[in-house]
């Protein structure tokens, strides 16, 4: 009984500080505002203290600044944090589509062709969430059939970031329509199993998150 509620404190533990990153990264909580401990302990009904805590390993991560005398508050991320996971993401996931592609067997590479093509079609049929989402059972597909998981696990860290990426890739007409042509390249490589070709749509996917960085709005330069 002692364990399960010792996991239950756990599991709550990691859904705030996994809510409480979301927020900071999507915007929601915007640079510069407080993050009253208080507050959020009573949200969440929690200790103060796990609050305390929480907001220390997400000043480690550099999203939130500790002031003497003022306390938390939110430091946000800056285009040079995308487009260093940006860098992280193009590398990684290179080197495990390559495996996936030399070594998964036939099935496996046929979900995700049959996964790429639903994505494709949601797309031009204007359905970005559904599209979303087969773009991440293409993925996990992948993540599924590579020898390579320690680097799987390194993206997976980056989720929230990775995530931000793909919605900010769909702001605009243009924004889908080279989407289309990645998903569709993407198909092609599968199709090919075609180990130049990857490394072609990764590069690609990449510079398209750094670009994103780099007009978008919701981030400032580093100073």
């Amino acid at each position: 009984e002692r364990n399960k509620m010792t996991l239950k404190r756990v599991e709550l533990r990691q859904r705030i500080y996994t809510e409480i990153k979301e927020n900071i990264i999507c915007g929601k909580y915007v640079r510069g505002q407080r993050l009253i401990e208080t507050q959020i302990a009573t949200e969440y009904g929690v200790n103060k203290a796990n609050i305390h805590e929480i907001l220390l390993m997400l000043q480690k991560e550099e999203l939130v600044r500790y002031e003497p005398m003022k306390g938390f508050s939110v430091q946000g991320i800056f285009r040079e944090d995308i487009q260093e996971i940006a860098k992280i993401r193009e590398v990684l996931e290179n080197a495990i589509f390559e495996d996936f592609l030399t070594n998964a067997d036939q099935t496996a590479v046929d979900q995700a062709k049959l996964f790429t093509q639903r994505k494709i079609a949601l797309l031009k049929a204007g359905l970005k969430e559904e599209a979303h989402k087969e773009t991440l059972s293409t993925f996990e597909i992948v993540y599924a059939n590579t020898s390579y998981q320690r680097m799987v696990n390194i993206l997976r860290m980056y989720r929230e970031y990775v995530d931000l990426m793909i919605h900010q890739a769909f702001e605009g007409p243009d924004d889908v329509s080279m989407t289309i042509q990645n998903s569709t390249l993407l198909y092609e490589v599968l199709e090919k199993r075609d180990i130049e070709m990857v490394k072609q749509w990764t590069h690609i996917r990449y510079q398209n998150a750094v670009n994103k960085a780099k007009l978008s709005k919701s981030f400032q330069e580093r100073t």
